[in-house]
This record gives C-alpha cells, structure tokens and sequence, in this order.
C-alpha cells in the first residue's frame, strides 16, 4: 500500500509520535501527514514540522468534542485536497486500570467514548475524502486497539480483569467489523491493529517492547493489508488476535 496521505490522532507521545517520526523519515514519505493533539504546542511535534515543513501538518483535535469534527473535517480537506486522504490511524485512546472493586459508571462511560466512540464517528466525519481516495488508491482506516479487547484471551497474561479498558476495546473490535462491512463497498479496507505491550505512558516502563519496533510493524501491517484481513485485529507482528 502506497501511503499519500495519512492521518494520526493521539499524536503528541508513544505511538502516535513515533507514527509521524517514522512516516516522515521514510525513504519514500507521504505526501502529508495530519498529527492531532489536544494542545497544538507540542515540542517534539513542532521540531518534526520544522524538519518536514511541507509535509506536516499539526492539527488541535479534542477527540471526544464530537461536535468539533465538522470543522476539523472541512480542514482535512483544504489540507489533502483532490487527493483526498487514504490512511486514518484512529489511535487516541486510554488505558485505564479498573477492577471490579474500582470502577464506576463515570470510568466506563468515559473510556468508552475515548477509546470506541471516537474510532467510528471520526472516520463517519472524514468519510468524504476518505471516498475520494478510495476511487484513486488503496484507501484504510486503521483503529488502534489491545489484545485486552479480545473476548477469547480474556484471563490470558497477566493484565487482569480491568473493565474500562477491556470493554471499550472489545466496542471498538466490534466498530471495526462493521465498518469493514459498511465501507467495502467504497473500496476503504477497516482493520484494528494491535500494537503489543509497548513502553509507553500507557504501557508502563517495565512493557517488553520499544515503541520503535512496535510502530515499524504496524506501518509494515499497514502497507500490506489485503482484502483478506478486513475488520480483523492485526498485531505488529503481523499476527491475527481473536475477536
């Protein structure tokens, strides 16, 4: 797969940072990149733009302000243009660590909108240049997951049983499907992709993989989806996790 234009939220640390850095330093490097963050001024961003200044673009994004995504929409689209935009990486999110001593209703309605809501109505928002892609170029949104959302591993490893974060994943396993079903008809291929249990703020420090090594793998998943794994969840690896 041919990466033109790509869109990252959550871009400000771990993952979606290193997204940017490596697509960026890419031997062949999109077109643009579109980096989200809740607060534009980002140092480790704006050190990014002013190395690639014709190629990336920092965007103010509060994933969870729903009512914001029209406007931010309309300028995706002054931004990619006729081209229109092939790769959304819906990968803001949260872990959050509840038990069933701990949690409330307040945690699962939060976690829920961060981590499951935002992936759909997000690629609902910018499906007009996602379409106008799709009918140029291979054309995918990819939303970020866990294996903490598979209900088949659920009480494997270590992680625990943590509501929040489990359940939210699993809604966002099932988000994915469906889009995979509603949006193939327009030729945008839908996956989640896993990225492994990462030293990030998320991760934690004692994690056993490098965010470098994680966000290699993705973009190696990314570049090689077929019509084969659409609304499956792909791991860096490339390694299918069970719904």
């Amino acid at each position: 797969m041919s990466l033109e234009s790509v869109l990252i939220t959550g871009a400000n640390r771990g993952i979606g940072l290193e997204l940017v850095r490596q697509l960026l330093d890419a031997p062949v490097p999109p077109r643009c990149v579109i980096a989200t963050t809740r607060q534009i001024n980002n140092n480790d961003l704006e050190v990014l733009r002013l190395k690639h200044p014709n190629k990336l673009h920092l965007l103010q994004l509060e994933v969870t302000n729903y009512d914001s995504y029209a406007t931010f929409a309309d300028r995706v689209k002054r931004i990619v243009g006729v081209k229109g935009l092939d790769t959304l990486i819906n990968n803001a999110g949260a872990r959050l660590a509840k038990n069933l001593d701990d949690v409330n209703p307040a945690d699962m309605v939060d976690n829920f909108k961060l981590n499951s809501l935002t992936g759909l109505m997000l690629t609902k928002a910018l499906l007009p240049v996602l379409k106008v892609a799709a009918l140029q170029r291979k054309t995918l949104v990819v939303n970020m997951t866990s294996r903490l959302g598979s209900i088949t591993m659920t009480g494997q490893g270590g992680a625990g049983i943590i509501y929040p974060t489990r359940t939210s994943r699993a809604a966002l396993n099932m988000i994915t499907k469906c889009l995979s079903i509603d949006l193939k008809p327009y030729s945008i291929y839908v996956i989640g992709c896993n990225p492994g249990h990462v030293r990030t703020a998320g991760g934690g420090p004692t994690a056993p993989l490098d965010v470098e090594t994680s966000v290699a793998g993705i973009i190696k998943v990314i570049q090689s989806v077929n019509g084969q794994v659409l609304g499956q969840t792909i791991s860096y690896d490339g390694t299918v996790v069970p719904n």
